[in-house]
Formats: C-alpha cells, sequence, structure tokens
C-alpha cells in the first residue's frame, strides 16, 4: 500500500499517543478509538467533512441559488469531484436533508427513527461531536429579548421547547472549523436588519462578535447577495474545504470580511455598460441600452462579482439585461444611499482611471490653447516691427 507523506505522519503522530496512554490507560476505550483513527488514516478512510447549514430569518433564496451553481456544482462538491478534498457530507440543511424530527412517532419504531432525526444532529453539532465541520448561516438573527413572552426564530424544537435559533448559533460557532455567513441577511443583517427593524435583526459577525475566531483562525466568512450567486458560494466552500485540509491558505479577506477573489471589483468597473459612463451618455429609460446611473444604478459603490461570476452559467448580470444594481452586497442594504433603489445616487462617482484621462485630455486641450496664443501674438509682434522697418 502507497502511503501519502501526510497520512504517514498523522498516523505516526496517533501511534505515539496510542504506546503513551497504553502505560497509563491499559484497558481505556480511548485505546480502541485511537487504534480506529490510526486505521483510518492508514485506510484513507479519514472522515468527511461536515456542511451543517442552518436558516434564521430567510426567504431561503441562498440555498436555492446554490442549486443553480454550475462552476462547480454542489453536486460536484459533495461528491468528492475536487481532487485532495475527499469526502463532503451535508449534514443538516432546514429544506434539503432528509432528516426530519421523531417526536410525533410512538411505539417500537421511534428508536429505529432516532438516527434520523433533525434535531440530533444540531444537538451534536452544537456540542461539537461533529468535526471537522463548515458552520453555514442563511438569513439574519434576531434579538430575542426583544420578543417578549414569544420567540423570533427557531430552528427546530426538543422537548417541547423551540431552539432559537441565535442561542443556537452563539454555541455550534465554538467548534466550526469556518462559519460562513451566506447572502447579505447572513452577512449584515439585510431586509429583516431594515429600518425599522422590529426583532433586532443581525449579522453572523455582529452576533459572535468582532474578536470571534473559528477553529481555522478566522472570523465570520461573508458571501453577501440578494440573493448569493449559486457559484460564488461553491467557490467559496471549495477554497475552505481546501483550507481545511491543508492544501490552500484561508482566502483573502476585505475590510467588511468578504473573500477578496470574489469582491474586489466594484459593478461599475466591469459593467458592460461602463463605456457610456465615461461618454455621458445615459438611459432616461429602461428601454435604452446606455449607462443606468440616472435610473438609480449603485454599481459605482457595490463591489460584488455580479459581472465577472453571473447567476447561471455565465447568464444574468444585472445592468446588461435591462435593470439597475440596486446594491444588494453592501452592508448598508437596503437603507440609504442604496434606497430608494430607482433614485440616482447624489453625485456621479468618476473612477479614478476616467477621471485621470478627464485631466490629462484637459491639460492637453490647455496647453494647446496657450501654445498657440503664445504663437499668434509673437507672429502679430513680427509682422508690427516688419511694417514699421
Amino acid at each position: 500500500m502507497k502511503l501519502k507523506r501526510r497520512a504517514l505522519l498523522k498516523s505516526a503522530l496517533v501511534m505515539a499517543s496510542i504506546m503513551t496512554l497504553s502505560k497509563i490507560l491499559p484497558d481505556d476505550k480511548m485505546l480502541k478509538l485511537a487504534a480506529d483513527e490510526a486505521r483510518k488514516i492508514l485506510q484513507g478512510d479519514e472522515e468527511p467533512i461536515h456542511i451543517i447549514w442552518v436558516h434564521s430569518q430567510s426567504c431561503s433564496g441562498d440555498s436555492v441559488a446554490l442549486l443553480n451553481a454550475t462552476d462547480p456544482s454542489i453536486v460536484d462538491v459533495l461528491i468528492g469531484q475536487f481532487k485532495n478534498i475527499g469526502e463532503v457530507s451535508l449534514d443538516f440543511h432546514q429544506t434539503l436533508s432528509p432528516q426530519w424530527g421523531v417526536d410525533v412517532i410512538k411505539g417500537g419504531k421511534g428508536d429505529i427513527a432516532k438516527e434520523w432525526d433533525a434535531v440530533e444532529i444540531l444537538e451534536k453539532a452544537k456540542s461539537g461531536e461533529i468535526t471537522p465541520m463548515l458552520l453555514v448561516l442563511e438569513g439574519a438573527f434576531p434579538d430575542e429579548s426583544k420578543a417578549g413572552e414569544g420567540y423570533w426564530s427557531s430552528i427546530g424544537s426538543l422537548n417541547g421547547e423551540p431552539i432559537k435559533a441565535t442561542e443556537w448559533l452563539t454555541e455550534a460557532a465554538n467548534y466550526a472549523a469556518a462559519v460562513v455567513a451566506i447572502g447579505t441577511c447572513a452577512a449584515f443583517g439585510g431586509i429583516p436588519a431594515g429600518t425599522p427593524n422590529p426583532t433586532g435583526a443581525k449579522g453572523v459577525y455582529e452576533i459572535l462578535g468582532k474578536d470571534y475566531r473559528s477553529g481555522l483562525g478566522l472570523p465570520v466568512i461573508n458571501v453577501p447577495g440578494c440573493p448569493a450567486g449559486g457559484d460564488w458560494q461553491t467557490k467559496t466552500f471549495a477554497h475552505l474545504l481546501l483550507t481545511v485540509k491543508s492544501l490552500l491558505p484561508p482566502p483573502e479577506l476585505d475590510e467588511y470580511l468578504r473573500p477578496v477573489f470574489l469582491y474586489r471589483n466594484t459593478v461599475h468597473e466591469r459593467c458592460g455598460r461602463g463605456i457610456w459612463y465615461s461618454a455621458g451618455k445615459f438611459s432616461k429609460e429602461f428601454s435604452q441600452p446606455y449607462c443606468m446611473y440616472e435610473l438609480g444604478c449603485k454599481g459605482p459603490i457595490s463591489n460584488c462579482p455580479i459581472t465577472t461570476i453571473p447567476f447561471v452559467e455565465g447568464v444574468g448580470i444585472c445592468t446588461e439585461y435591462g435593470s439597475v444594481c440596486i446594491g444588494c452586497t453592501d452592508p448598508r442594504f437596503p437603507d440609504s444611499p442604496l434606497s430608494p433603489f430607482l433614485k440616482a445616487l447624489p453625485a456621479p462617482t468618476v473612477p479614478i482611471e476616467t477621471a485621470a484621462g478627464i485631466a490629462a485630455a484637459i491639460g492637453a486641450v490647455l496647453g494647446a490653447s496657450i501654445t498657440y496664443k503664445a504663437r499668434k501674438a509673437k507672429k502679430e509682434i513680427e509682422v508690427k516691427k516688419e511694417g514699421s522697418e
């Protein structure tokens, strides 16, 4: 059997641990567990990477977008099409998982069905029994202290009591290799957190705090969008899965904790209508093909992958198909300055390269004008001088 260097090192460490433990705890069950782990490593039969995906205040739009991903598709991720990632297990998803609650099952069948209990998966994730785990959150998380005698958001029930989403999140995040906030609601609060925000909704980052770090030493990773494109999601997952396997460094994040490789550019910088902006040609109606700035486009202030990674198989770019950008990836969405969506920004935002070009052009024109006037004045002096002679 050919053994990779990484597997050799891992199995050697486990074996050394077994030898040490055997002198201290000769009959302890931990020895058997350690031996089983070494066997799995040697046979290439390691535990899969687990994904726990939980919705809170959400419309499930991000999950729908995920199912439309093609580069890669979610199926490619889950069946191990990525070299060196190995098995990936989607253990929990409120609309995709086969598991259900078993409280209603009575009699002898209850024990059989227990292994299919979705709530049991949540409890295991919360207590650190599912590792390594990517914790994916969709939707905003409310402030339950504002709910009075009721509650705002639950993700199931246990012994007749609701499992409140925000409370569950704060415990489960302690055991996550990485925490990913999918969609603007999970990332920044989004529509549920828009003014007046009666539930006190927040993004995952605000719930866990600025000092939070996952098992990989990462803060919350935000993949905003309303919804976030499916390919934006799977590309982020693929990167993090390779990070878990120590095959890639963690993704670089911007000031809003978004992956830079996705959110580096504004919509305006890569928009196919951008040439009309530079030319000062703006659409006055939605049927016109020019820059959409005057109709309320927020592309100049919105960092978003849509112009380079469209929604489905290279198709679906808001501004190129006749809509304005409403800034749905921005932390301030849906409030001002993103809204009103069809109202133009206060003043044109001219890209640096465009401004430099305009300045150069003005300079060239002024320079030519000054030179022309100087030459003309010199010629007039020379003519007068010749006449006086």
